[in-house]
């Protein structure tokens, strides 16, 4: 991302404001990101965050329905695993949400440890580590950055990810490092 200087901002203060409209709506036709920050920061807020929200769980689901069995299922699922991260991402970029993102983020893994547990504990090791990332950074995210009441919300799931992945990924640096449970 550029830096902005004194001069850039000053040429921004001086822009006359129906170029700024002018200009604002062309980026936003051509930029995704800046429609949904416009559409959520100042015109459609709660209902256009509830909009992306749904759209975001929606896109978790398709990758994980959609994923490739080309090869070992467990790379596909580490594959698809990674795309609904990207989607998750996205979505934590535009709103900011903590609550939200550790949503998301825990529709995926209970859909991954509900579908694919059996897979764990293979010599494909990259589906291990990827779910031991994702389930760290729920941990991470309900431990230390949400309020302490939305633990009681999250610690029941967390301990059933993290007594799985005890139990079939323990070879992992990664996964060994984790706690047993909350």
């Amino acid at each position: 991302m550029p830096v902005i200087s004194k001069d850039f901002k000053q040429g921004v203060q001086n822009i006359p404001y129906q170029e700024l409209q002018k200009l604002v709506l062309k980026l936003a036709r051509s930029n995704s990101d800046v429609y949904d920050l416009i559409n959520i920061g100042y015109l459609h807020k709660e209902e256009a965050g509830q909009e992306l929200f749904e759209e975001t769980m929606a896109k978790i689901q398709f990758h994980l329905i959609n994923m490739s069995f080309k090869g070992p299922v467990q790379k596909s699922i580490a594959t698809s695993i990674g795309k609904a991260v990207k989607e998750i991402n996205y979505y934590t970029k535009i709103t900011g949400n903590k609550r939200n993102e550790a949503e998301l983020l825990n529709i995926l893994l209970s859909d991954v440890f509900t579908n694919f547990s059996d897979d764990l504990g293979t010599c494909w090791t990259i589906f291990d580590s990827k779910l031991g990332v994702t389930t760290k950074r729920l941990l991470n995210l309900v431990t230390k950055k949400l309020h302490e009441d939305f633990l009681l919300d999250f610690k029941d799931d967390l301990n059933k990810y993290l007594r799985i992945l005890h139990s079939h990924s323990n070879h992992i640096d990664l996964i060994l490092n984790l706690p047993d449970k909350l």
